[in-house]
């Protein structure tokens, strides 16, 4: 008796944190390059231990045979990078608008280390995801990372794969959304500079004796960063709002 519980017991536990592992490693935040694996160890196994009981009722029993418990194990995978994957799409659109203002505002070129994928990036694209981390775990939306998972229970039972033809579309749907969501975001910073070179190309022909492109780009470029500073309270509660929706939406809370 008590060797069957605590087989069924390690089973459970396996296949909670097959799925919650996977999703800690690619999360925005929890999966940045500066967190190291043992950090996300340690904080994915105590996890999987608390919301094992809230999920008991829907795993299966211990299989018997190695080989369904492999594709168990693999289904959950799988299940983790999907809905991993889905949040990553929702932050396209934060990339979107971080590269729009970025050429926008005349700081395309300007590039700097970024923590969250150890690798080279725009200043800007950087700048908002970094904004956009700290917010998240500000306003507790990490919290609801966390309620999906553990609502996809519901969705995706343990063996249970998303269909693949479902899978497509509701991405090209995502990232049709944040394609749309990013020129939002990024719009107040395209505007002011549109109007700004339709200016300057006025003074131009007004006065040909000034040299527009001297003054011009880096009049640009400030006036860029003051938008940026004047509008990010907008921005990210716009994305934030986008953000929260669209993970409701998707786990049908």
């Amino acid at each position: 008796m008590l060797e069957s519980l605590l087989t069924t017991s390690v089973f459970n536990f396996l296949l909670v944190f097959a799925r919650l592992g996977i999703v800690m490693m690619l999360l925005p935040g929890f999966g940045a390059a500066y967190i190291t694996a043992r950090t996300r160890l340690a904080f994915s196994l105590p996890l999987a231990l608390v919301i094992l009981p809230t999920v008991a009722p829907a795993l299966p029993p211990p299989p018997e045979s190695a080989s369904v418990l492999v594709f168990l194990l693999v289904s959950e995978v799988l299940v983790g990078v999907y809905l991993a994957f889905v949040v990553l799409l929702f932050q396209a659109a934060l990339h979107l608008g971080g590269t729009s203002i970025g050429f926008a505002g005349g700081l395309m070129h300007a590039r700097a280390f970024d923590p969250v994928t150890a690798q080279s990036s725009p200043m800007m694209v950087n700048f908002m995801i970094l904004v956009s981390i700290v917010l998240i775990f500000a306003v507790d939306l990490h919290h609801l990372f966390i309620e999906a998972v553990v609502h996809s229970y519901s969705l995706f039972p343990p063996g249970v794969l998303p269909p693949p033809g479902d899978f497509v579309s509701y991405a090209t749907d995502v990232l049709d959304r944040s394609f749309r969501v990013g020129w939002q975001l990024a719009a107040p910073v395209v505007v002011f500079s549109f109007v700004f070179f339709v200016s300057m190309g006025i003074i131009s022909r007004l006065m040909p004796q000034m040299n527009v492109f001297f003054v011009g780009l880096p009049l640009n470029i400030l006036l860029g960063l003051a938008m940026v500073f004047l509008t990010l309270p907008a921005i990210m509660l716009v994305y934030l709002r986008y953000l929260d929706e669209g993970v409701r939406t998707f786990i049908g809370f």
